[in-house]
């Protein structure tokens, strides 16, 4: 099958993104991306290159796309600071359940597979890594300057820590822990934070006036 008319490049990209997303890089073939962006082999070629250049393409493609909507969600004042904290959280929780198929983070996947890719793939996950974790950190400062969080945490491991929290929720959501439990374990990640006593207390407060 040659290229179809009014061939789109994004669609094919997003279409092929989610195969990744799905069956990983080693569990994905040439004729499975093919199939997925609706292209004969031959101009699957002539687009995009080979099946290790595709993969960094969309790769670096949902990259940009995960830092950008992980800074929205952590960027702010500091007196908001906790609050994203929690939102991020929260998202974590639901970053699986809410997308249509149960696909998780394509860099959550690239890690897991442990499958030996292009150095400039492996680069791209661990840079991708770096800024969500600065974005963490940030927000972690930002809360310490409000009052919020213990000042003598250090911002770099909270956010290492609250990484590890977002990924591994979303193992346990690949492998069927239902919402509610995801929910409540990022409720209890929260309390776990090192809130000071005056926001614990505003938070104490919050759940009684919820009720």
């Amino acid at each position: 099958m040659g290229r179809p008319p009014g061939f789109d490049r994004a669609k094919v990209m997003q279409a092929v993104e989610r195969k990744f997303r799905r069956t990983g890089y080693a569990g994905t073939s040439v004729d499975d991306i093919a199939k997925a962006g609706g292209l004969g082999r031959g101009s699957l070629y002539a687009a995009f290159g080979d099946k290790s250049t595709l993969y960094l393409e969309t790769l670096s493609a949902y990259c940009d796309r995960n830092e950008a909507g992980w800074a929205a969600v952590l960027e702010g004042p500091d007196q908001t600071a906790l609050e994203r904290l929690r939102v991020y959280l929260a998202k974590s929780a639901r970053v699986v359940r809410d997308d249509p198929d149960g696909l998780g983070c394509m860099v959550t996947g690239f890690v897991v597979e442990g499958v030996d890719h292009d150095p400039q793939a492996d680069a791209r996950v661990r840079q991708a890594l770096a800024r969500i974790g600065s974005s963490l950190a940030e927000c972690v400062q930002a809360a310490q300057r409000h009052g919020d969080l213990d000042p003598e945490v250090d911002a770099a491991e909270m956010s290492q820590l609250l990484m590890a929290v977002n990924r591994g929720m979303e193992v346990m959501a690949r492998a069927g822990l239902d919402a509610a439990a995801l929910e409540r374990m990022a409720g209890h990640a929260f309390e776990g934070l090192p809130l000071t006593e005056r926001a614990r207390s505003r938070q104490v407060s919050r759940a009684t006036t919820a009720r």
